[in-house]
């Protein structure tokens, strides 16, 4: 391992030193930009490239190139070789009968340095930054360090071409290897990287292509010439294609199959542009459809790919964009078909005949439409609440509805839901949510009322799909044996809903069937449950759903009679109160304030009835208090004496099982104050490192055996209740006193809790 980090930090440490030779080039040495060829006997320019030196003066296709430096153009290596000028001072052009001579500086376009200088420099740091960062992952996987080797040679690849083209010397033989050798290291990293799947490329196809990067490191040593490496690289590109998408439909594990869509998308788009429209043109027709320029910024795709799989997905997620490339390539090519067909249309000289243009044309017009519907799409979600706020109030909408009814279990509660979030998001009146039986009698479920179903203008028919039309809309949101819910609504203007609407109007009618049809179901589930013969046959999770719904449905009733009859009462008493204040009569007003009194006092007995059945302070006040309260109302209904003791530190942080002991605790004391008979009844409710104890003792008459078997029916309640309760939370009932002949033996009742106090 010592031997193989040396090896791999001397790699990137001669990247490194290669990188930085390379730029010491490009600042030295201009990229003059002058393509030549040979005609009669002359030198001559063949075409000027629009991001080099020669770009801002007057020299033209045709020109014949005299001199260079003052010597022979035939002499010079680069024209002979490569057919460019590089590494000249000055150079000497024929035109017409006079020789103009241009001296060669430093001065270079904008957009010339950013496509020889920023984009490989960019390139160089992303590949030697992820080889420096791999290294902490060395140990992780078999497969990084041949990744950190390919990063290290592929690095300093595009730098090299570019100190290429400003100077000839022995930089000429690496560009060739390390654009071949990298891609042959990158089938070596996938075929280690997926050998737990199925191997990729054999061994003897690898050393094949090993032996072919070789090869043409020799070929450029002999005869410095390009076509080899061009056709080395699309070969090996093909290789990787196929071995990927051959693995692709061979392998099952839906991870792998991922990994492979994100790595065939990566290398697709790294070198298909350089494969199709450098390498090959250039190879069969001489010429290339698109400069090598605009081809290479897109290896950076490379790294960034590999970089992905190395990490398992740690540093990006291209799901985003694998997601959308199909829709949005299919997209940009029917734009970019309109665009094309309407320039040869209205200019049809500047194209015609032309096919490396059109070409051109055709794929920077994809390229531009391709990106801008992902900045598109970026930029929507980054800004979407100032962009969509509408949208935003939908979402919350949406939200806000689902958290209302987890709470509501009445369809009178959903009917006004839905009809206050359509009515205030869309142009719509009169939502009514309607249930018709099966004698066809409507009622609506808002006010309990008899409703005219033909007053809507609607069809008769009515599906479970939204149906609209220019007077309103309609749904059939659930339908069983009792009969079907409908829900009607009018327009208040006759306009069709953007797609943002009906989208939001379509999500909250799936919600509402979602709520009605579990609530259909829950209350099928509960009256199935009663009917159990055997209630210790009931699986855990349904009794504690059970006893979950029962308290819920306790929460409910509370709550309506706070919001309800209580306001009705006080209501009621503010009125006595004013007729109270302008009576004269003495007979009267005594009369009105004992209605008064006798007003206040049921609504006493109602908030007590509240507590009762949903005693919500006791997650604010504690347990602790919360009986203590509770002691204090059954002393006042008793005639035993009640005696409490609770553990000055006792603490409970499962609100679960602090409600289920508050439930036991009352219905021990609805026990006592019904059935017991007792004199004396004594609580301890205690807590010990492991569990909480909780004991009751009375010196009443005791119970029946045949009370605690278990029931015929299953209850929430008395004694069936209790055993329920203690069951779910995990806890023990001993009962060690029983009712025996006539005797008082009492009852002494003991039931222990483990404490699970997490982590």
């Amino acid at each position: 391992m010592i031997r193989m980090r040396f090896l791999l930090l001397t790699g990137l440490f001669l990247s490194f030193i290669l990188a930085t030779y390379f730029v010491f080039v490009i600042f030295k040495y201009p990229y003059i930009g002058i393509i030549v060829k040979k005609a009669d006997h002359q030198i001559v320019v063949d075409s000027v490239d629009p991001y080099g030196w020669a770009s801002e003066q007057s020299i033209y296709r045709g020109d014949v190139i005299r001199l260079i430096d003052g010597r022979s153009p035939t002499k010079k290596p680069s024209v002979q070789h490569k057919e460019i000028i590089s590494d000249a001072k000055k150079i000497t052009i024929e035109r017409g009968n006079q020789d103009v001579q241009y001296k060669i500086d430093n001065h270079q376009p904008v957009t010339g340095m950013i496509y020889y200088f920023l984009v490989p420099s960019v390139f160089f740091l992303v590949c030697f930054s992820l080889g420096c960062f791999l290294f902490k992952f060395l140990d992780k996987n078999k497969s990084i360090p041949v990744l950190i080797l390919f990063l290290a040679v592929i690095a300093p690849v595009l730098l090299n071409i570019s100190a290429n083209s400003r100077i000839y010397n022995w930089s000429r033989y690496t560009v060739g290897i390390f654009m071949c050798i990298s891609l042959v290291l990158l089938l070596h990293f996938l075929r280690n990287y997926y050998h737990s799947s199925s191997r990729l490329v054999s061994n003897h196809v690898l050393s094949f292509l090993y032996l072919g990067a070789g090869l043409v490191l020799i070929n450029r040593v002999i005869a410095a010439d390009y076509p080899l490496e061009l056709f080395f690289v699309p070969v090996v590109f093909i290789i990787l294609m196929i071995s990927v998408f051959r693995l692709y439909y061979q392998t099952k594990n839906s991870e792998v199959k991922k990994s492979l869509q994100v790595l065939f998308t990566g290398i697709f788009l790294a070198l298909m542009p350089f494969v199709t429209l450098y390498a090959l043109p250039i190879v069969i027709f001489k010429d290339s459809i698109m400069p090598w320029e605009w081809t290479t910024p897109f290896l950076v795709f490379l790294p960034i790919t590999t970089g992905y799989l190395a990490l398992t997905y740690k540093m990006i997620d291209l799901s985003f964009i694998i997601n959308r490339l199909h829709y949005y390539c299919l997209m940009s090519l029917m734009i970019m078909s309109v665009i094309l067909t309407g320039t040869l249309a209205f200019d049809p000289g500047k194209l015609s005949g032309n096919i490396f243009r059109i070409t051109r044309l055709a794929l920077f017009v994809f390229t531009v439409i391709l990106l801008f519907l992902y900045i598109k799409d970026y930029v929507e979600y980054r800004f979407r609440k100032i962009m969509f706020p509408k949208r935003q109030d939908f979402q919350m909408s949406l939200n806000r509805f689902w958290q209302w009814m987890k709470s509501e279990h009445k369809l009178a509660n959903l009917a006004f839901i839905l009809k206050r979030e359509i009515e205030n998001f869309l142009p719509a009146k009169e939502v009514t949510l309607v249930k018709v039986d099966q004698n066809g009698k409507a009622i609506s479920l808002l006010d309990n009322t008899k409703v005219n179903v033909t007053h809507h203008s609607m069809t008769n028919e009515c599906t479970e799909r939204l149906q609209m039309d220019v007077h309103g809309f309609k749904i059939n949101l659930y339908h069983d044996k009792s009969g079907t819910i409908f829900l009607y609504g009018r327009w208040k203007m006759r306009r069709k809903l953007n797609p943002d609407e009906k989208i939001w109007l379509e999500t909250l009618l799936n919600y509402a069937q979602v709520v009605i049809e579990n609530q259909d179901k829950a209350e099928d589930l509960i009256a199935l449950l009663s009917l159990e013969k055997d209630r210790d046959l009931l699986p855990h999770t349904v009794k504690k759903a059970i006893f979950n719904i029962s308290e819920r449905e306790r929460k409910q009733l509370s709550r309506d009679l706070h919001d309800t009859i209580i306001q009705e009462l006080l209501a009621l008493a503010r009125d006595v109160d004013i007729k109270r204040a302008g009576c004269a009569d003495p007979f009267v007003i005594d009369m009105l304030s004992e209605i008064r009194e006798e007003i206040l006092n049921n609504i006493k007995t109602l908030r007590e009835i509240i507590h009762h059945l949903h005693p919500e302070f006791i997650h604010k006040m504690g347990l602790p208090l919360a009986l203590n309260q509770l002691c204090l109302q059954v002393q006042k209904q008793s005639s035993f004496a009640l005696h409490m003791h609770i553990d000055q530190h006792f603490t409970i942080f499962d609100r679960e099982l602090e409600i289920n002991m508050y439930r036991i605790v009352q219905e021990l004391l609805n026990n006592a104050i019904k059935h017991s008979q007792a004199e004396h009844v004594s609580l301890i409710l205690a807590e010990e490192s492991t569990r909480y104890i909780l004991l009751y003792d009375d010196d009443g008459i005791g119970i029946d055996k045949d009370v605690l078997k278990p029931q015929h029916h299953f209850s929430t309640m008395g004694w069936p209740g209790l055993n329920g309760r203690v069951a779910i939370t995990g806890g023990q009932l001993n009962i060690d006193s029983l009712k025996t002949g006539n005797g008082r033996k009492g009852l002494h009742l003991e039931i222990v809790w483990p404490i699970n106090r997490g982590l």
